[in-house]
């Protein structure tokens, strides 16, 4: 499996303020991940960032009616009314429906548990990460969870539209 997480963030690595707010964040950054998306099997969420874009309205489910979406959350009873939405209620369980499905190329876009859980693994290849030129001092980070280290190759820095530097590592899983 091929494993990316891509992130919108502030400069400082902050992707939401403490109560789940993106508002500081361009929406370009939707845009270019919509793009990424074309490139990959399976868009994997967490919950909670997958409530956030339930509440952003329809044309943003609607950009995603042709993705295939796993939602992790610990809530065994969830079920989607869409027919390109799992739900699972673990990264092994998650890990699993991938390879069923035979789904090679995963793109993981947040929450920071969920980015935490998939580097603690040492199963993520890229990196990919949006800085908006925003500054929050308290917030949601990029990763949150148990304690891990990579080391990480920048393969290339791309400026984007909106004051957005795009910025591509990959992983060195040792």
């Amino acid at each position: 499996m091929n494993i990316t997480i891509e992130m919108a963030c502030s400069i400082n690595g902050i992707i939401a303020t403490e109560d789940g707010n993106e508002d500081f964040l361009s929406y370009r950054g939707w845009e270019i991940m919509i793009e990424f998306l074309k490139e990959y099997d399976v868009l994997i969420w967490g919950r909670k960032t997958w409530d956030n874009i339930l509440l952003w309205g329809n044309e943003y489910i609607e950009d995603l009616k042709d993705t295939n979406i796993i939602i992790l959350s610990h809530n065994n009873n969830l079920k989607s009314e869409l027919n390109n939405v799992t739900y699972c209620n673990s990264i092994e369980e998650c890990l699993n429906v991938c390879k069923k499905l035979e789904y090679e190329k995963i793109f993981i876009s947040g929450g920071a548990r969920i980015n935490n859980a998939f580097m603690e693994r040492c199963i993520v290849n890229k990196i990919i990460l949006n800085y908006n030129p925003y500054i929050l001092n308290k917030g949601i980070p990029l990763f949150e969870g148990n304690y891990f280290e990579n080391k990480l190759k920048l393969e290339n820095v791309v400026k984007e539209k909106d004051g957005i530097v795009q910025v591509h590592y990959s992983v060195i899983n040792e």
